[in-house]
C-alpha cells in the first residue's frame, strides 16, 4: 500500500540492471513511490567491472516510472542507446548532476537529431562524462537541452582527440562554471625491446 509504505523515506536508489542480481521489471512499478529519492544510479553489474555491451534490456526505459524528486543521476552500464538515455533522463525534470560512465550503444544516426530537445532538467550542477560517453552524439544531445546547460562543475575523462568536445561544453557553460576537469587518455602504439638494449 503506497500510503503505508517506508518507500518515501529513502533519499537514494540504486539500481542494478544487468547480471544476475538486476531489478527485476515490476520494480519500476513501485519506484514512484519514492517520493523524496534525490540520487539514483543505475549500474550493469552491481559494481562489477563493466563489459561492452551487457545484458540487454528487459523493457525499454520509456515505460519506466521514476520519481519526480531525483536531482542526481549516475549511469554505469553498457546496455542504454542514446534514446534509452534521453527518455530516462526526459523524466526527471529537477535533474541537476548527472554522470555518465561506461559504453552506450550506437544508434542511427537519422533518429539523432533534435534528441535532446525533450530534456527538461536544471543541469546546473555536476557534469561527468566517462569512457564511450565523451563522444559528440552525447555532446550534441545536451548541447540541444532547450533550457540549457548551467554546470558548475565539469569533469570529462576521454581520449585527446576529444578535447573539443569539452571546450564546447565549457563555453556553454562559461558563466556557472567554477571547476573544468579533463583527463585526457592517451593511446599509443607499444614497442618490443630486450633488456640487452641497457647493457
Amino acid at each position: 500500500m503506497p500510503e503505508e509504505c517506508p518507500a518515501h523515506h529513502a533519499k537514494e536508489l540504486r539500481i542494478w540492471i544487468g547480471g544476475d542480481r538486476r531489478a527485476s521489471e515490476e520494480f519500476f512499478e513501485y519506484t514512484p513511490w519514492f517520493t523524496g529519492v534525490e540520487r539514483m544510479s543505475l549500474s550493469e553489474h552491481g559494481g562489477f567491472p563493466l563489459g561492452h555491451g551487457g545484458d540487454p534490456l528487459w523493457r525499454e526505459p520509456s515505460s519506466w516510472r521514476l520519481p519526480q524528486s531525483i536531482t542526481s543521476l549516475a549511469i554505469e552500464a553498457d546496455v542504454f542507446t542514446l534514446v534509452h538515455l534521453r527518455d530516462i533522463m526526459a523524466q526527471l525534470p529537477n535533474l541537476e548532476d548527472l554522470s555518465l560512465s561506461g559504453h552506450h550503444i550506437p544508434v542511427d544516426k537519422r533518429a539523432l537529431p533534435g534528441i535532446g530537445t525533450a530534456l527538461r532538467g536544471r543541469f546546473g550542477g555536476r557534469l561527468t562524462l566517462r569512457h564511450q560517453y565523451v563522444r559528440e552524439d552525447v555532446i550534441n544531445m545536451l548541447l540541444e537541452i532547450p533550457s540549457g546547460l548551467r554546470c558548475t562543475e565539469v569533469r570529462i575523462d576521454g581520449a585527446i582527440k576529444f578535447l573539443p568536445l569539452a571546450v564546447r561544453v565549457a563555453e556553454v557553460c562559461l558563466e556557472t562554471l567554477v571547476k573544468l576537469s579533463y583527463r585526457a587518455i592517451v593511446y599509443c602504439k607499444s614497442h618490443p625491446f630486450s633488456w640487452s638494449d641497457w647493457f
